[in-house]
């Protein structure tokens, strides 16, 4: 599914991006979260010894 251009200049508006930097930095911080909340999930769904 496609992504209205309007819906990315709002989130680049709401999240103050104005360089590649600034992309890099928000895609490392959201790739952190989402393996971190993966690996809880994953331990989660074993019982501990």
């Amino acid at each position: 599914m496609a992504v209205a251009k309007e819906r990315i200049r709002q989130f680049i508006s709401e999240n103050n991006i104005s360089s590649v930097a600034d992309v890099y930095s928000l895609l490392k911080g959201s790739f952190k979260d989402i393996l971190q909340e993966l690996m809880e999930a994953e331990l989660d769904a074993f019982p501990r010894i």
